[in-house]
Order: structure tokens, then C-alpha cells, then sequence
């Protein structure tokens, strides 16, 4: 959900494009998690078949954002003042959903929850945030060890990792020897930036609609594994299958978020206005996610849409969608406001003087050595 700002990124009006739709499925794929939407039907009805549809056609958007910073980091230097900027942003979000929850009712003033909404990142407010700092800093150990590699060796490298932390972690649900956490991990963002770094360095190519066919057949059987095995998960006894099967690891989401971002690799927009749009949007969209999701507000909120309210079907999606319309407009006003906070109260100078006083650690290390 970060916001890569390279130059090569900000010309590619797919992939920011791809960050508008991922967001806005993010937010609709909580609205059937979270919101309980997704358990007001009972399994193997049609109800629940779509439902479930819904959400694991969503479910590449996540993978696809972290699939982003591989793309475009690779040959990047990292800054301290990009990830300055992204945890002043966290910060935001982190007291602004304190704050709305200690009127609401859903948080309570304390010292353990005011120390993590004053250090939303170690304290995992925001689960994605949290794996994503982490992986922030490892990307030049990332970067070191993609170029040390023949096509070859990373073609190796990348199906191993395949075999170990998405194959072999869904089927073994119940170990978690390998940390990957359903996908919820840095282990697993890890997989997901060298998968990327591949496709850009190699220009790995798919035609549309073979990448949009292959995105929806896995969608598709993501559903129809979860169909299979929910009755056995609840027979058996075997807890947490379900989630493992419908993982960010699991297989089938994997390969239907390569083929989802393969897909935005070719698309070519055209004409300025639309471009000017998109890019204007597209940098905003990870405070949609910051507001919607934080651990102080989350049950509030889904609570009060209360999703499932209506009995039928057609109502129930219909209702869905202007709820994920909304939650998302609301996303990008905000955002809109932090910006211009963040540049009244930062500007560019604070961001210069993060990066020249990291640059003087570094140099004075090296001197060290």
C-alpha cells in the first residue's frame, strides 16, 4: 500500500492504476472478512459461493502492492527520508483512529494502548505497515543478492522459495515452522519483491487476456478449495485451514496476483487528462487503507455499516459496493488534507536533512571499518 515515487513509476499510469483498484478491493474484500459479510451465508450455497468469489478475486491486492516496490526497488537506492515520510504518515492515521475510537467506545485510554498508537509500527496497529518497514530496510541485502544472480540462479532461488514458503506452508497449515503467517509476515514480502524484481529485470511478458483468464480460473479455485474444506475444518477439527487455504501465500492466490499484475504491466493509458487523473490519485491510496483499517477503529466501523443487514443477495452486494465507495472516497479526502499538512509542517527541507544526517551515520561507520 506504500507509494513508490521513482520516476520510472510515476510514468507507468497501469501500475498506478493497479494501486486505485487494489485499494478499493482491499476495502471490499474487508467489508466480507471483517464485516462479517462472508458468514451470513451458509457453505456451499450460492450466496456463500459468491461472496467468497468477491473475496479472493480481492485478494491478489495486497501481494500486488508489496509486488510493486519489487518492481521499481531493485535498482533503487533506499532513503531514509521515504520511509521517514511513510511513518510520519502511520503516526497520523495511528492517533487520528485513537482518538475516533476513544469517542466511539472501541478503544479505552491506557498506557499500553497509548504507547501503541504513539508506535503504530513495533506495535502492529497496522499489520501491513509493520512487515513493510522491515522489508523497507532489507531491500539492499535484497538488492545485493538479486545482483549476484544469474537468470539461472534466480529462476532456482525463485522456485525454492515457491516450494518452501507458499506450496509446502499451505499444505502443512498446521506449521508454522517457516513464519510465513498466512502471508500476514516480512518472510513472505520477502517472496513477493524478488518475485517482482523478476519480472522487471527479465520483462517477463504474458498477453491480457491469457493474464486476466489465469487471474480468475485461480480466483476461482481458491473458492472451490475453501468450498471442499470448510466442512472438513469443522468435522476434524482442524483449525485454521481454512485460513491457511486462502492465505496470501496459498498457491493459487500467488499465482493469481502475478497474472492480476502482469495484466496492469501492459496496459497503456490513454490520453493525458485520464493519465493526469490517475496519477494524482494513485499516491493517496495507501491513507484509505490507514483510516479503514487500524486496530482501533476496525470493529467499530464494520459494526456500524453492519453489512449484513439485508437478507437477499442482490441487496446485500449492492450495499457492499456503495459502503466500499464511500469508505474509499473518504480514504483519499483525508488524505488529501494529511498532504497538505505533511508538506506545510515538513516540506522538503526535514526530508533533505533525514537523509544527510543517515548519510553522515553511514559515512562515519564507514570510516570505522
Amino acid at each position: 500500500m506504500m507509494t513508490q515515487q521513482s520516476d520510472h513509476s510515476s510514468r507507468h499510469a497501469g501500475f498506478e492504476l493497479l494501486r486505485i483498484l487494489s485499494m478499493m478491493m482491499i476495502v471490499l474484500m474487508h467489508g466480507i472478512g471483517h464485516g462479517g459479510l462472508g458468514t451470513t451465508a451458509a457453505p456451499g450455497t450460492f450466496p456463500y459461493f459468491i461472496y467468497w468469489l468477491l473475496f479472493m478475486l480481492g485478494r491478489v491486492s495486497t501481494n500486488c502492492f508489496v509486488m510493486l516496490t519489487g518492481y521499481f526497488m531493485w535498482q533503487s537506492k533506499t532513503k531514509a527520508s521515504r520511509l521517514f515520510r511513510i511513518e510520519i504518515q502511520v503516526l497520523f492515521y495511528s492517533l487520528l483512529t485513537f482518538v475516533i475510537g476513544l469517542f466511539a467506545g472501541s478503544s479505552s485510554l491506557s498506557a499500553g494502548t497509548l504507547l501503541r498508537a504513539v508506535f503504530p509500527t513495533t506495535s502492529c496497529v497496522y499489520w501491513f505497515c509493520s512487515c513493510y518497514f522491515i522489508l523497507y530496510l532489507a531491500i539492499p541485502l535484497l538488492n545485493k543478492i538479486i545482483a549476484s544472480l544469474t537468470r539461472a540462479q534466480y529462476r532456482f532461488m525463485l522456485i525454492v522459495l515457491f516450494l518452501l514458503f507458499s506450496l509446502w506452508s499451505t499444505v502443512c497449515f498446521w506449521s508454522g515452522m517457516a513464519r510465513v503467517e498466512n502471508g500476514y509476515s516480512y518472510v513472505w514480502f520477502f517472496v513477493l519483491y524478488f518475485t517482482a524484481a523478476y519480472l522487471s529485470i527479465y520483462q517477463v511478458r504474458m498477453s491480457s487476456a491469457l493474464c486476466l483468464s489465469l487471474y480468475f480460473v485461480f480466483s476461482l479455485l481458491s473458492v472451490l478449495v475453501r468450498i471442499s474444506a470448510s466442512g472438513i475444518e469443522a468435522r476434524m477439527g482442524l483449525e485454521g485451514m481454512l485460513d491457511t487455504l486462502g492465505g496470501y501465500q496459498s498457491p493459487t492466490v500467488f499465482f493469481a496476483s502475478v497474472c492480476f499484475f502482469l495484466f496492469f504491466q501492459n496496459i497503456k493509458i490513454q490520453g493525458n487528462r485520464p493519465k493526469k487523473i490517475i496519477l494524482a490519485i494513485a499516491p493517496l491510496s495507501f491513507g484509505v487503507y490507514l483510516l479503514h483499517d487500524s486496530d482501533f477503529t476496525r470493529a467499530f466501523l464494520w459494526e456500524k455499516i453492519a453489512l449484513s443487514r439485508f437478507g437477499s443477495l442482490p441487496a446485500s452486494l449492492g450495499y457492499l459496493a456503495i459502503a466500499t465507495l464511500c469508505i474509499t472516497c473518504a480514504g483519499y479526502l483525508v488524505d488529501t488534507l494529511y498532504q497538505k499538512i505533511y508538506r506545510v509542517v515538513f516540506r522538503k527541507k526535514a526530508e533533505g536533512k533525514v537523509d544527510e544526517i543517515t548519510a553522515r551515520i553511514y559515512r562515519s561507520i564507514g570510516k570505522g571499518e
